[in-house]
């Protein structure tokens, strides 16, 4: 008896979002690297920019696989022109405060009305209700107030230390955004209706401290600093090498554990003794010592000939170069400088990773023709400045 194994179905070349039309309204980070998400797995995203850029202006990092459409909302005619977009599209995002987008008449409960198969993403920092909702913040206050920036900090620094605008604005902002979108756009398939998600990034910051919060709540938490994986074991931490570069440890289980103490002829300690916190100092010192003899390069040859969980600190320039990313595609080299690949990877329905539009308001003509405005109305909407063209 022959049997034959099923053929491999062709990939999804439109993407898994293929067809999912989004207006994207939100400014500076969090809301554009959500819908960049989005149009990385083939959603078709409008960005709607202001006439002028606004401080701090990040959109532009974000802006691969978008159409930019400039539109001016206090200008003759600008609350119309949204009211029309929302009407032919799937999503639409905005990161204004609470109250911002009702007093333009645009809020959830006038597009909804009109369109309800409308999915309204608010992302904001402290959320639609709440005693802080109307308070201006960064990421900074977010993780501050969601207990986050306290627990991020080593043993050597009595003060938490803020990482960037990765844990607030992005992991709890962007990321919670386009999850809830996802799911909403999958409740929609079942309902045929949309609904308003609230997705602030206090609430989102919060949930991912939920192993620390475990933690705390058996007794466990030590505090920032002597927590096992904030820099204070001499296992899990970061070594500065001979050359000037860092070289990084994780050797959490006793596997591992005993292949990095072999790799640093470092025989003479129990293994049994890991996890012993009396001793870590004096280990500590002495694995910093033997990491200073050598240069980074050398521990990453010793480290890539065992399991003793071992990498080198990349600097941002130097991750092009490395074996790994570079065979994987994860960062890319172009015209523009590095990027990093869209992720996950889907067997079936790959990423769609499109350019950024050549200029600000490159495609608001041919938005609002697509939305069904005229072109008497395109010239009239241009000449009150309510629209803005790259030509």
């Amino acid at each position: 008896m022959v049997t034959t194994s099923p053929a491999t179905p062709e990939p999804d070349a439109g993407g898994p979002l293929h067809g999912v039309r989004v207006l994207d309204m939100s400014a500076l980070g969090p809301g554009p690297f959500c819908s960049m998400l989005l149009a990385d797995f083939g959603a078709e995203v409008i960005a709607v920019e202001r006439p002028q850029p606004p401080p701090f202006d990040v959109s532009p990092f974000f802006a691969r696989g978008k159409r930019s459409a400039v539109v001016d909302l206090r200008a003759p005619g600008g609350t119309e022109v949204i009211s029309r977009l929302a009407d032919h599209v799937d999503v639409l995002l905005e990161s204004n405060r609470p109250g911002t987008m009702e007093r333009r008449g645009l809020g959830p409960d006038v597009l909804c009305a009109r369109n309800p198969r409308l999915i309204y993403t608010r992302l904001t920092g402290w959320g639609q209700h709440g005693p802080y909702r109307d308070r201006a913040g960064h990421d900074i206050n977010y993780i501050g107030i969601a207990g986050v920036l306290s627990v991020v900090g080593d043993a050597a620094s009595a003060a938490p230390v803020p990482p960037l605008a990765l844990l607030g604005d992005i992991a709890g902002g962007s990321l919670f955004a386009a999850y809830g979108i996802t799911m909403a756009l999958l409740q929609r398939g079942r309902t045929g209706l949309g609904q308003v998600i609230d997705s602030a990034i206090v609430d989102g910051a919060a949930l991912l401290n939920t192993p620390q919060l475990a933690e705390l709540n058996t007794g466990r938490w030590a505090g920032r600093g002597q927590h096992l994986l904030s820099g204070n074991a001499p296992f899990y931490g970061v070594y500065e090498c001979a050359d000037g570069g860092y070289f990084a440890v994780g050797a959490l289980e006793s596997k591992f554990y005993a292949q990095f103490i072999a790799a640093l002829d470092l025989d003479d300690l129990p293994v049994g003794d890991q996890l012993d916190p009396a001793g870590w100092p004096e280990l500590r010192q002495r694995v910093a010592e033997i990491f200073r003899n050598k240069p980074r390069a050398h521990w990453v040859e010793v480290f890539a000939e065992i399991d003793g969980c071992g990498s080198p600190v990349l600097e941002l320039d130097e991750l092009a170069h490395d074996p790994h990313l570079r065979e994987r595609a994860t960062i890319r080299s172009d015209g523009d400088g590095l990027s990093a690949a869209p992720a996950p990877r889907l067997s079936r329905s790959p990423s769609q990773p499109r350019p950024a539009p050549a200029r600000r308001g490159a495609d608001t003509r041919a938005v609002l023709t697509e939305a069904g405005f005229s072109a008497a109305e395109l010239t009239e909407l241009s000449a009150a400045g309510t629209i803005h063209t790259a030509d």
